[in-house]
């Protein structure tokens, strides 16, 4: 496996975007996934996940979204006040230039296949990732819990984008833990009746074991089973939408 960090312009300054390449790149160009940072930034998890898709034979380029507050920016699963000023000043505009110069990086790539490109974010990239689906032409979006797409949240930039699901250019794959208290079944179910009403291709899953950031298992709300649950779903529906 081949990683490195290339800083690319915004307008607010270098953007740090973590790359991953497979160390048998294929003949054909490669299928590309766009992996989005929870709150805590581009950390262990995100990197595992990075690698581990990359094990799959994608190209993974992880953007990191707090760079206008410094570059490789973490917090630990504790600190979450610490976290709060920077949520506070990410609007949708930023995440969506992110997303544009993120997008234009990797489509610059001679290794990356450009018509087969996902989104796939957790928490915070999860909602990321359904920007990105209303944003810039991918294939897929994959969001895992993503907090805020629906109700606004107290002193957080991002706004909900449920009334902006009829830009979504791609099918979704919305998944839940059933034991997320910050994302009710109300939530998930107006998720999913508002998409239908679009006539939007999507799937939600809802892990009734699980509760919010299940997939990480540096969180004590690490779930096993519900983790490899999604892995399978996701890593399949990446498959089915890449053919």
């Amino acid at each position: 496996m081949h990683q490195e960090i290339i800083a690319v312009s915004t307008s607010d300054g270098p953007m740090a975007i973590h790359c991953y390449l497979p160390s048998k790149q294929a003949k054909t160009p490669l299928p590309a996934v766009i992996l989005l940072q929870e709150a805590f930034g581009v950390n262990a998890h995100i990197k595992r996940y990075c690698e581990r898709i990359t094990k799959l034979g994608y190209a993974v380029f992880a953007p990191e979204l707090f760079h206008r507050n410094g570059q490789g920016i973490e917090f630990g699963y504790t600190e979450f006040p610490k976290i709060l000023p920077l949520l506070s000043q990410l609007t949708n505009a930023n995440m969506a230039e992110d997303l544009k110069v993120t997008y234009n990086f990797i489509i610059s790539q001679t290794t990356v296949d450009n018509k087969n490109i996902a989104a796939w974010g957790f928490c915070m990239g999860g909602f990321a990732s359904i920007l990105a689906a209303c944003e810039i032409p991918i294939k897929t979006a994959l969001s895992f819990y993503g907090g805020g797409l629906v109700k606004s949240r107290a002193n957080i930039g991002f706004s909900p984008l449920i009334n902006r699901l009829e830009s979504v250019q791609c099918p979704l794959l919305l998944v839940f833990g059933g034991l997320d208290a910050g994302i009710p079944k109300e939530d998930t179910d107006a998720l999913e009746t508002r998409l239908i009403s679009l006539g939007k291709p999507h799937k939600v899953v809802i892990y009734p074991e699980a509760g919010h950031g299940f997939c990480c298992e540096d969180r004590s709300a690490y779930h096993e089973s519900s983790a490899e649950a999604a892995w399978l779903c996701a890593s399949q529906w990446l498959n089915e939408q890449f053919i």
